[in-house]
């Protein structure tokens, strides 16, 4: 039986009433999203093709295992163990005879193996926080205020349309939130001209969402919400309603103290999930309860909660590490692969010191000095798979949400069906009044659930806003139409259709010049 450290036992159950842990609780992560208004709690039950993470972790150390034991002896030697990435690190000061001294000759053990895989992979789930997208999200805003008066009045939210569309820089009939951040095109000679993108600041540890079982939680909720500065919380505080706070105050004085608010995961959630890493984005997400009523299921994958100025969403991102670090180390191999010979040698990692410190040697499993790209390709393996045992949490700041204002089926870009509907859009967000003022908007954010990784050459689990790959819906309707639909919003353009313009307008029984997938499917009936 796999033995674990006490520390990763805590974070991988929420709770533990007995030593026999429920089999409903399996896998269950309950986290706190620190808002300016009061905590909202999650509880997740986060899962690896119907198995917890734990499980996930512990059947690739028996892997491990297996395939380093060479002879068979069921204990890992330090020369079984040489080549392999989680042990490099202890191999870079090799020939030193006073370090080699020191270390042991004895046989890994199971802890020494669990410190390696936490060491190399992290944590079973990891908290994030990116709060570069509520800066980039002023980019939309600026398209809009076309005066630059800080305000988007009545003539600006007609306009939007074609101001959006603008945006268009690749022609793909979307526009994406990247698109947002270039340049406004512009014509010079029949040229587009869009500038490249700095690459985005990445996502750092969270501060605003936490582990509900972390040990000093307790003290950042006081820090946080206590104004009166009596070490306890109110309701009114937290800005929970009174029988909410009543299940966890036990002395009953109308208020929590450190040592009840300690007892925040066996309270009720504002929200219950289940998230299965190893299913597509259409089949992963689940919500299983909410304690409040403005929660609603927007897609299989996006689940919303509207509360005063809050506008939260909850999104799982597919994800495959592998493949994502294959094409991270392919791409890296051709660039430094300069004579292209099929395989790297010292002059040509000259310039690239983390490979001249260390991996040329560790992936160098012949001692030849030269790398092929099959060993560099079994080194990323091995690298990338025990941080696919882990879970990335990360929540987004997306500042005032324009974009998702005008994103209403959020896929993460504006079709052309959507820009049609931009200004109504922003006239029901303005209400009665003549103009939008940002700064009474609410404030948006969205927490995204996804398999670990890690980018042996360099981030390849960048942190911007939707891509839309990640969040387009799997193609449906008549397979013609599927086809014809090259942008995937789920309609046909006149500029998509293949067939003769009559035919466009037979099919288009709305006369919207847009043919949905209702419209296609009905045609095909027709036809047969």
């Amino acid at each position: 039986m796999m033995r674990y450290p006490r520390q990763l036992s805590v974070m991988f159950l929420t709770i533990v009433c007995s030593s026999t842990v429920q089999a409903e609780d399996a896998g269950r992560h309950d986290m706190l999203l620190l808002l300016p208004g009061g905590p909202v709690h999650l509880r997740v039950q986060i899962m690896d093709d119907a198995k917890t993470l734990e499980q996930t972790r512990a059947d690739y150390l028996t892997r491990l295992v297996a395939s380093l034991d060479t002879d068979q002896d069921g204990k890992l030697s330090r020369t079984e163990t040489q080549k392999h990435p989680l042990f490099v690190s202890g191999r870079r000061f090799e020939g030193n005879k006073f370090l080699d001294s020191l270390r042991s000759s004895r046989p890994y053990t199971t802890q020494d193996l669990e410190l390696a895989v936490d060491r190399a992979a992290g944590q079973l789930v990891t908290y994030r926080q990116n709060n570069a997208l509520a800066d980039q999200d002023l980019s939309v805003f600026r398209v809009l205020d076309r005066d630059e008066s800080g305000l988007i009045d009545r003539v600006e939210m007609q306009l939007s349309p074609a101001r959006i569309a603008e945006r268009d820089s690749d022609f793909d009939q979307c526009v994406t939130f990247d698109e947002f951040l270039t340049t406004a095109p512009t014509t010079m000679q029949g040229a587009l001209v869009s500038p490249l993108l700095d690459e985005p600041p990445g996502a750092v540890h969270s501060e605003m969402l936490r582990d509900a079982t972390e040990p000093i939680l307790a003290a950042r909720l006081v820090r946080r919400y206590d104004t009166d500065r009596d070490a306890h919380l109110t309701a009114d505080e937290l800005g929970w309603k009174a029988e909410r706070l009543e299940s966890l105050d036990v002395d009953q004085d109308g208020k929590l103290s450190m040592q009840e608010m300690s007892r925040l995961a066996t309270a009720e959630p504002d929200m219950s999930l289940t998230v299965d890493l190893h299913q597509s984005s259409s089949d992963a997400m689940q919500l299983v309860s909410a304690h409040a009523a403005d929660v609603e299921v927007a897609r299989s994958d996006l689940i919303r909660l509207q509360r005063g100025g809050l506008s939260l969403s909850i999104s799982y991102r597919h994800r495959d590490p592998m493949a994502e670090a294959n094409a991270n180390a392919a791409d890296t191999f051709n660039a430094i692969d300069v004579d292209a010979n099929g395989y790297l040698d010292r002059d040509e990692i000259a310039e690239h010191q983390r490979f001249a410190r260390y991996l040329f040697d560790a992936m160098d499993q012949d001692d030849d000095d030269r790398v092929f790209a099959e060993q560099m390709m079994s080194y990323v393996k091995q690298y990338t798979e025990p941080a696919s045992t882990t879970c990335q949490v990360t929540l987004l700041d997306n500042g005032n949400g324009f974009f998702q204002i005008l994103d209403t089926n959020a896929d993460g870009r504006i079709s052309i069906r959507e820009l049609r509907q931009c200004e109504t859009q922003l006239l029901n967000v303005a209400g009665n009044e003549s103009a939008i003022n940002p700064s009474r908007l609410t404030k948006s954010y969205r927490i995204e659930i996804q398999r670990g990784g890690v980018g042996l050459f360099g981030r390849v689990d960048r942190p911007t806003m939707d891509t839309p790959e990640a969040f387009l819906k799997p193609p449906s309707g008549p397979i013609w139409f599927q086809r014809m639909d090259r942008n995937g919003d789920g309609d046909l353009t006149w500029d998509e259709f293949l067939g003769p313009r009559d035919v466009f307008h037979q099919t288009d029984a709305d006369h919207d010049d847009l043919i949905d997938e209702a419209e296609a499917t009905q045609a095909t009936k027709d036809a047969t």
